[in-house]
């Protein structure tokens, strides 16, 4: 008798829930008629979004909330309906950069002049540039996970040098974390990362880091970041820094169509704090090696597409740098740096066989110091062919 009364419980629940469906599918149904006699009534179409969206018919809710926001612009649930509903059917994504490049530095060693530097043989003159290659390999991965969007990003990069072998760098590195939309136009992703570094054939260092980073797109196509980020370093005892924490802030605002079609402008500015103990006794890497100073700066890019084949560039950095740990000779007072950056790029989309891309850049540093040992000006000139990829998606057969 028990399992009898089981039995019927069971096929009553069954029938309620195919009872349900079939309501909410008739519901829907007419509903959709409704819509198409009053396709700018607001109130029918967010009604008919939720119902899609609870039968799992995302497509649908995406275009009653596309309605809702072209006839009511400033209607919250039909933003925030857009934004999850675009994030729910947004597809796995994953892109690798390749990169290989070579350039011509003419002044790696920085601040200190031929005479007066230990690599440089006596009576051998200015002859402190160098030719350099580099390569780099980089992931970007967004896709869900247990239904929760998650985002991935990892960089292998080296260099190597022909004068200086003892100034070669390797670095790898990633981060990832869930991303989480939480106004219309804004994100919000929490990431966790890690870190090493390798320099003048040794290992050089460890890192930790977590960052939370918010950004999103306006309807004008107009990018804005905001990025906080902390890590703890550690050195290899070989080296004069030893361990500590670093924590920046960056910002970045990318404008689309400023002064034209094909036209892009951008500004980036950041601040930077480090609190690494230790000491800094060379110049040429205090930006992969850290000491106790705090940081502000600011760089401006302006990109424009000349043809489908040509696009160019200009830029300008600017930081100031305070150390704490890095006095003047004769006077105590800390050490201040002023660094401007001009730069300019050219890039040729597709120059390559399969797409890669050719790309020239320069930069010009000019870091002034209230320490004149550490003035120094260096000319960088690059060349890289570059190739963008889904590892998971097959290339086009040439004549298809």
């Amino acid at each position: 008798m028990t399992l009898n009364r089981g039995l019927v419980s069971l096929l009553v629940a069954v029938a309620a829930l195919a009872g349900a469906a079939t309501a909410n599918a008739k519901e829907i149904d007419v509903l959709y008629a409704r819509v198409l006699r009053e396709p700018a009534n607001t109130e029918l179409n967010l009604r008919f979004a939720r119902l899609a969206e609870e039968q799992g018919v995302t497509r649908w809710a995406l275009m009653a909330y596309e309605r809702v926001v072209l006839n009511d612009p400033n209607n919250w649930e039909a933003k925030v309906g857009l934004m999850r509903v675009r994030r729910a059917m947004q597809p796995a994504f994953t892109q690798v950069t390749m990169e290989l490049g070579t350039g011509y530095e003419s002044n790696p060693l920085y601040y200190l002049p031929a005479n007066q530097n230990p690599y440089t043989a006596p009576g051998s003159g200015s002859g402190k540039s160098t030719w350099f290659g580099t390569g780099l390999i980089a992931l970007q991965d967004e896709r869900k996970i247990g239904g929760q969007a998650w985002r991935s990003n990892a960089a292998v990069f080296g260099r190597a040098n022909t004068r200086y072998g003892d100034l070669n760098y390797a670095h790898a590195g990633g981060e990832t974390g869930p991303v989480f939309d939480v106004l219309p136009g804004l994100s919000f992703s929490p990431t966790l990362g890690a870190a090493v570094g390798y320099f003048d054939d040794r290992f050089y260092y460890a890192e930790g880091s977590g960052a939370a980073t918010f950004e999103g797109q306006t309807r004008e196509g107009i990018f804005h970041m905001l990025r906080a980020r902390a890590a703890y370093r550690s050195y290899d005892s070989y080296w004069p820094s030893q361990e500590g924490w670093y924590y920046d802030i960056r910002a970045r605002v990318a404008i689309p169509r400023l002064f034209g079609e094909g036209n892009l402008v951008a500004v980036s500015p950041w601040v930077l704090w480090s609190d690494i103990s230790g000491t800094v006794t060379n110049a040429i890497v205090t930006e992969i090696q850290p000491g106790k100073y705090r940081e502000i700066g600011g760089r401006a890019e302006i990109y424009q597409q000349l043809s489908a084949w040509m696009t160019v560039g200009l830029s300008f950095a600017a930081s100031w740098r305070d150390y704490s740990g890095d006095f003047v000779a004769g006077t105590g007072v800390n050490r201040e740096d002023t660094l401007l950056v001009p730069g300019a790029m050219v890039l040729f989309p597709g120059f390559f066989w399969k797409e890669w891309d050719l790309r020239f850049d320069y930069r010009y540093l000019h870091n002034d110091s209230n320490d004149p040992t550490k003035e120094y000006r260096d000319h960088i000139v690059t060349a890289a062919a570059t190739k963008r990829f889904d590892p998971f998606r097959a290339e086009p057969t040439p004549g298809r």
